[in-house]
């Protein structure tokens, strides 16, 4: 699932819906988990992008302390909610986008953050460097449904979630050759 905002704009909207995807929205959240089908995506959105700063290498900061619509949804369908990392991402593509409160205010307006990337080649907008990706799956956490979701079991579900990705993270950093990184969920 990726940003409906994308599927407004010609030519993204194509390869997004050729690639299967769909946009991330509480209908279609809704619709796919009631016919029992899995949902997969990131829940960082603009928020995750803006903070990307290659000065600081070490730190891999995902957006999640306020993401907690997906627990939310969970909760009212008892679907499982399953703790994915993927490992190597952060070298997959060069990336440069211009900083400040200018473009932080355009990326919330439209939906994304208009950026610049490249690469192999630095051909741009074209193929990732050749990476080893490791993605990581942790156990599923059975979520209860429940007729009246309250903000309590909202943030008890949203917690263990975050503590189940982090020790997912943690179980495996050094094997993946991140073990002078940090996971900060902000």
């Amino acid at each position: 699932m990726v940003s409906s905002s994308l599927f407004h704009v010609p030519f993204l909207r194509q390869i997004y819906s050729w690639a299967g995807s769909l946009p991330v929205d509480k209908g279609t959240f809704l619709s796919r988990l009631n016919a029992g089908k899995a949902v997969a995506f990131c829940p960082g959105g603009v928020q995750e992008s803006l903070m990307l700063d290659p000065k600081k290498p070490r730190d891999l900061a995902l957006y999640l302390r306020n993401r907690k619509g997906f627990i939310k949804l969970a909760l009212q369908t008892g679907s499982p909610i399953v703790p994915v990392f993927g490992f190597h991402l952060d070298g997959t593509f060069g990336y440069w986008f211009p900083r400040g409160a200018w473009i932080e205010r355009l990326s919330r307006a439209i939906g994304f953050l208009p950026l610049f990337y490249w690469g192999r080649f630095r051909i741009p907008f074209g193929i990732p460097y050749p990476k080893k990706l490791t993605i990581v799956v942790g156990s599923p956490i059975d979520i209860p449904k429940t007729d009246e979701v309250t903000s309590e079991k909202i943030d008890e579900y949203h917690k263990l979630f975050v503590d189940e990705l982090m020790k997912l993270f943690d179980r495996h950093k050094h094997s993946e050759g991140y073990g002078t990184k940090r996971l900060k969920i902000a």
